[in-house]
């Protein structure tokens, strides 16, 4: 087990071959990791950049513009789901207080009445407001959580 982890350490380590450049007779010039001629080949430092992913140094300014811009949309969204719920609770809220007041009425009332357009009371009977009772604690359960 532990020859494998020396092994996967060795091969996974960065390696640093030079690389060298020479110009041959003709003129023209070569590049290669083992240098022909000692003499006219120089070895080249060449810099390389570890660094991944987004940073503000990473010089990709489109990614970042392109995430930044998401972000953004992502907080608006946000925001908006936010005041649309504090909207619709305070909805709830305000017909939970009116269904509570009129169930409250209804049982303290011994006679309920509706009122027709020509401003006639019509007197309910028992099983009207009984059922009217139930209609009103099934909308006081679904709006007052």
């Amino acid at each position: 087990m532990n020859k494998y982890i020396v092994l996967m350490l060795i091969f996974a380590a960065p390696v640093n071959a030079g690389i060298y450049r020479w110009t041959d007779s003709n003129g023209s010039v070569h590049f290669g990791d083992r240098p022909v001629d000692n003499k006219s080949a120089t070895e080249l430092n060449i810099k390389t950049n570890n660094k991944t992913g987004v940073t503000n140094s990473s010089g990709n300014k489109k990614e970042r513009e392109y995430l930044l811009k998401k972000i953004e949309k992502d907080k608006k969204e946000s925001a908006k789901k936010r005041k649309e719920k504090i909207k619709s609770d305070k909805k709830r809220r305000r017909l939970c207080s009116s269904y509570k007041s009129r169930y409250q009425s209804l049982l303290q009332s011994n006679r309920s009445y509706t009122m027709s357009p020509d401003g006639e009371r019509t007197y309910q009977s028992e099983a009207e407001r009984t059922a009217r009772k139930k209609n009103l604690k099934k909308k006081i359960s679904r709006n007052c959580r």
